[in-house]
């Protein structure tokens, strides 16, 4: 079937720049990325809804031209990004249902399996899209606090000292903050109905920076 896609990082006429291709066909167009900032882009063809929910999505990371406040200071980066399963093709479930999967980077309760590493006294640096289709993300990490968090990643967007940042669908985020001491943080969306749906990861944070196999966290 047809495809195209939406770039949420560009200012472009949709009607001409995010049009269908059809199977067997190319199509293409150049834009400038001159907006910094974490950007979700996805298939734009009708309806769309059913193209998200089929994980036609990701993540667009546009820099600013003289970088984020603090650069210097960050010692890890990771991308996550948080979106929703239903029921395979199935465009009712996806209006009116619940979804049975909330995860991370496509999998329900990965990235506690096998968790994002740190070293005690570092400063790591998310950068964070909510594809949705349709669910806000309550963005927390147990047991820090969010020293600086760039809404939809613009470094002009700056909130500092967040326990929770709000992400709609369709949203991004830079979020910044400092491991303290040893031991796993866990980064779940704090709809903890999502979060018990998949949407749990872990910082495990060892003198090393190596993963010492500690307990996985999960269901």
């Amino acid at each position: 079937m047809q495809h195209s896609v939406d770039l949420h990082a560009v200012h472009a006429a949709p009607s001409k720049k995010f049009i269908d291709v059809m199977p067997n066909e190319e199509g293409e167009f150049t834009y400038m990325a001159d907006t910094p900032g974490v950007f979700m882009y996805h298939c734009g063809t009708q309806p769309v809804l059913l193209h998200i929910g089929n994980g036609m999505y990701g993540m667009i990371i546009v820099e600013p031209k003289d970088g984020y406040p603090g650069d210097a200071s960050v010692d890890r980066e990771y991308t996550l990004v948080q979106s929703e399963w239903y029921k395979e093709n199935d465009y009712d479930a996806m209006l009116g249902e619940a979804p049975e999967y909330v995860v991370f980077n496509g999998s329900d309760f990965a990235l506690s399996k096998h968790p994002l590493l740190a070293k005690p006294g570092e400063r790591i640096r998310l950068y964070v899209v909510n594809a949705g289709p349709n669910e806000v993300s309550s963005f927390h990490v147990v047991g820090t606090i969010l020293d600086r968090v760039f809404a939809d990643g613009n470094p002009a967007n700056v909130q500092r000292g967040l326990q929770t940042a709000l992400i709609p669908a369709g949203g991004g985020a830079v979020v910044e903050f400092t491991v303290l001491e040893e031991g796993d943080y866990p980064i779940v969306t704090h709809q903890f109905k999502d979060a018990a749906k998949g949407a749990v990861a872990v910082l495990r944070v060892t003198k090393d920076g190596t993963d010492h196999g500690g307990m996985p966290m999960g269901h």
